[in-house]
């Protein structure tokens, strides 16, 4: 059974659904309750739930939000955007940059740099762990 034809047989068994997007366009039912979460995300391949990383924030105030993003090989972060204008610096490893601007492959020591709303996937396709710094203009004053 694919889980649309799933999530028709749940509804029909009166559970509650909301629809949540995994990564990349793909589409789940998950459930509101605790039993039938745990049917949908036994449907769920686990290599599908394991490929999107999200960073981690070290430094914010009104201006600005510094992250730290660490990619194991085969990860990324999944197409996202924000408001504010990014600027990514490569530690280690070599990620791909993908927005409707550019196909970026960068190196250590390179940047670059997105306009805010630009939606954007970063990825390690290589075989290294990635690691670089992420900053986030929120303001300028």
């Amino acid at each position: 059974m694919n889980a649309r034809a799933a999530a028709a047989a749940r509804i029909a068994a009166g559970v509650h659904i909301a629809s949540v997007r995994v990564a990349a366009g793909v589409h789940i039912a998950a459930s509101v309750r605790i039993a039938a979460a745990a049917l949908v995300l036994a449907a769920v391949p686990a290599a599908a739930a394991a490929q999107l990383v999200a960073p981690k924030t070290i430094f914010e105030n009104a201006s600005v939000r510094v992250e730290v993003l660490a990619l194991p090989p085969g990860t990324g972060t999944g197409r996202h955007q924000g408001i504010e204008t990014e600027v990514g610096i490569v530690v280690e490893g070599a990620p791909t940059v993908d927005s409707p601007l550019a196909h970026q492959l960068l190196q250590p020591g390179s940047a670059y740099t997105l306009p805010g709303l630009v939606p954007h996937d970063i990825r390690n396709e290589g075989d290294r762990p990635l690691k670089m710094y992420i900053v986030l203009l929120k303001r300028c004053d």
